[in-house]
């Protein structure tokens, strides 16, 4: 099953040690980790839409979730605003390392139909000692789920088959069987046809547990 949250994990263990951030990515619940330097990665999913594919069959659905890539640089405060022109560099490349590292990952791949959109936003901030850049990237990652993916139908397990035969052709026009298998089955004697209500043959198959 391919959920949102397994594809979230897929995509920081494709970041870590592929962009300038290094090992600074991370997922919800990891952010305390972080130590304080820059560049940094978090990755969140805000939202999930799923699409029906129809009434026939179980329930399948066109799964496009939104994976979020927030990433900031940090650069020294220079004069003549250059430091807001190097943020914007980095930003830039941080954009590029991302898009090499997902796009075309054959663990992310593996899981997802096709790569629907992706919108990029970069913004920076010239005021104090530091210039603070931000880019979010918002990804979109497609892939299928279907009635396995759902409530599990109760269902007894199938531990093997018999199959018995008792032919129409008539063998014994007059016998009459205690307990036959099949006793709605059996044509009551004397019978021009059959079945007669005895076992002619039969095979078992035993599946393994």
């Amino acid at each position: 099953m391919t959920t949102s949250a397994e594809l979230r994990l897929l995509a920081v263990a494709a970041l870590r040690g592929t962009t300038d951030a290094g090992q600074n990515v991370f997922a919800a619940l990891d952010y305390p980790t972080w130590d304080g330097s820059y560049p940094i990665l978090y990755l969140h999913t805000p939202s999930e839409d799923k699409e029906s594919l129809g009434r026939q069959g179980g329930p399948q659905f066109t799964v496009t979730l939104t994976l979020q890539v927030s990433g900031r640089v940090e650069v020294e405060n220079l004069q003549d605003q250059t430091g807001v022109a190097e943020a914007t560099v980095k930003l830039e490349a941080l954009q590029r390392q991302i898009e090499l590292a997902l796009i075309n990952n054959p663990d992310l791949m593996s899981q997802l139909q096709q790569f629907p959109f992706i919108r990029t936003e970069m913004k920076t901030d010239g005021t104090g000692d530091h210039n603070l850049g931000e880019i979010v990237m918002s990804i979109g990652l497609e892939f299928y789920q279907g009635p396995e993916d759902f409530f599990p139908i109760p269902a007894e397990p199938l531990e093997g088959i018999t199959v018995v035969v008792d032919s129409t052709n008539v063998y014994d026009p007059t016998g009459t069987y205690v307990d036959p298998m099949f006793p709605d089955a059996a044509t009551p004697a004397p019978r021009t046809e059959g079945p007669d209500g005895r076992a002619e043959g039969g095979l078992e198959i035993n599946f393994p547990t």
